[in-house]
């Protein structure tokens, strides 16, 4: 089977069982109808009156067993929900108690349709046509991670405990407010049942996971891929941003453009180029072997030392050869004419300590390369850090041109780690760094956040392409609006919960009136992501990091 028909299946199969538990629902209702229209024995009637409640209900009282017995919860919502619905209906309290539980199922219902429904506009959030990307999403979306709130994670357990605080107010309210006032036992069990079912989160923290899906989602719409919601938290509090320029700010290799000698014809001086380059492991060398596309013999090489970011010398048939940057030549004592001093990416060729010509690489610059720079800066004055391979001049160059913070040229894989690692420890424990780089690496390194563009591994938090970077400050402000409403969530919540508190205590609502007011709360909760994509690319205030 595949993906395709197990998600359509998983749909059907959502749709019917939401259809059974409406007929459910309706049918509890209509018996209740019946038992009060016919003129039947109290025996007869309080038979069709429990079957109702039972049609209606079974389902709560199977999944609090259930809670109950598997993970040890005690005092689960579903079992407060069934505690209270048994209690109203040992007092007679038939038509409150079977309505409230019609209305929680359909409540539930349509609370899991809305979800659902929010759900397939996540999971269409990437272009149909871009499989890799919308499987990729659709795996996102789909594991446990993927919808962890933290809001969620830090105050569930505060509404848990009030949730369990109330079960007590509320059965020593049934208890003892008989023995003290002239309120009957019918009244006292009806309002601590209230109590207990207006404190208890039914649905009402159902809409925070909508919100890091949403977010997921939204950045995926971008092109960049949050590997969990956790992840798009840590995104939201980045500080500081370290861009490796290959393959991230620039186009693949650079290409070789020109050569010109003085003393050579270009075949030769390109053959004795290759060869100088052939053993180097820096990005200039491929594209110059690949220019000479010659056979080179390694026998011929000899004593080759790689200087990273500058260049390289070697022994070409025991003549010393030096292909490098003018720093190197100037380091070297050799001479480059005027007339062949260069701007740009040059490297220069020296043959037995004489200058000997020079080559003129190219390479294509990421286009939103100095946008992701600006839109981080401007939204929440992101410091940005390039680190590159290449040598002073054309880093210092390219560093002018993108407006960074801070640079560091003539970089390895050590010093780069070195730099990341430095960076991390001047940071604060709540502000986060984000790497961003091409290298192939299986382990993560020290930043935060590995966000790694064309690769597919384990290692990255983030994916995306060479183009698609400029959508990281849209998962920078996601996340920060995925924040935002989730503690409006919490605080409207809190709200309800607390005005629900006063009117059961109050006897001015009905058990079936607190479950309808607090599955609204959760449907407004999750028809409020719709408010996710306002705040793209908005300036995030310092003090909301």
């Amino acid at each position: 089977m595949t993906q395709a028909q197990s998600s359509k299946k998983c749909k059907t199969g959502g749709y019917a069982k939401d259809i059974v538990t409406v007929v459910r629902a309706f049918l509890s209702v209509l018996l209740l109808i019946l038992a009060y229209s016919i003129n039947a024995s109290a025996f007869l009637s309080v038979l069709i009156l429990a079957a109702a409640a039972l049609i209606s209900g079974f389902d709560i009282i199977l999944d609090a067993v259930d809670k109950a017995l598997r993970k040890r919860d005690y005092l689960n919502n579903q079992l407060l929900i069934c505690l209270c619905s048994i209690a109203c209906f040992c007092v007679e309290c038939y038509i409150e108690t079977i309505v409230m539980l019609a209305i929680y199922q359909i409540g539930r219902t349509c609370l899991s349709i809305a979800i659902r429904k929010t759900g397939r506009v996540f999971y269409s959030a990437v272009s149909a046509d871009d499989r890799e990307g919308s499987l990729r999403l659709r795996s996102i979306l789909s594991s446990p991670a993927g919808a962890e709130n933290s809001v969620m994670e830090k105050y569930l357990p505060y509404f848990e405990l009030f949730s369990k605080a109330a079960f007590i107010v509320g059965v020593l309210f049934a208890i003892a407010v008989p023995l003290i006032t002239d309120m009957s036992y019918v009244m006292s069990i009806r309002r601590g049942s209230m109590l207990i079912i207006s404190a208890v989160p039914i649905s009402a923290l159902a809409a925070l996971p909508v919100y890091s899906l949403a977010g997921i989602s939204r950045s995926a719409e971008y092109g960049v891929f949050v590997k969990d919601a956790k992840t798009l938290e840590n995104t939201g509090c980045v500080s500081a941003v370290i861009y490796d320029k290959a393959d991230v700010f620039t186009d693949g290799a650079p290409k070789l453009a020109s050569v010109s000698s003085p003393i050579l014809d270009n075949d030769s001086f390109l053959k004795i180029a290759a060869y100088t380059a052939y053993s180097s492991e820096q990005r200039f060398a491929a594209p110059i072997v690949s220019a000479y596309g010659g056979d080179i013999i390694p026998s011929y090489i000899s004593d080759f030392r790689d200087i990273p970011g500058c260049g390289m010398v070697m022994l070409l048939h025991g003549k010393h050869i030096i292909l490098g940057t003018r720093e190197l030549f100037d380091a070297k004592g050799i001479a480059i004419p005027d007339s062949d001093c260069k701007s740009g990416y040059v490297l220069y060729l020296a043959v037995e300590g004489q200058y000997a010509g020079s080559l003129t690489l190219k390479e294509k610059l990421n286009p939103y390369a100095e946008s992701v720079i600006s839109d981080f800066s401007a939204l929440g004055k992101i410091k940005s850090i390039l680190v590159t391979e290449d040598g002073r001049e054309v880093s210092e160059k390219l560093a002018k041109s993108l407006h960074v913070d801070e640079l560091h040229y003539e970089c390895g894989f050590t010093e780069k780690a070195d730099i990341i690692q430095k960076c991390r420890d001047q940071l604060a424990p709540d502000q986060k760094l984000m790497y961003i780089s091409a290298d192939n690496l299986e382990y993560h390194t020290a930043a935060d956040i590995d966000a790694k563009v064309g690769s597919s591994l384990d290692s990255a938090d983030i994916l995306t392409s060479n183009v698609g970077i400029f959508g990281l400050p849209v998962a920078y402000t996601s996340a920060h609006t995925v924040k935002h409403l989730s503690i409006e969530n919490l605080i409207f919540t809190a709200f309800i919960k607390l005005v629900l508190v006063v009117l059961s205590l109050t006897g001015s609502a009905t058990l079936w009136f607190i479950v309808m007011l607090d599955f609204a709360a959760s449907l407004f909760g999750v028809l409020n992501v719709v408010r996710l994509p306002a705040a793209d690319l908005q300036p995030v205030n310092a003090d909301e990091k």
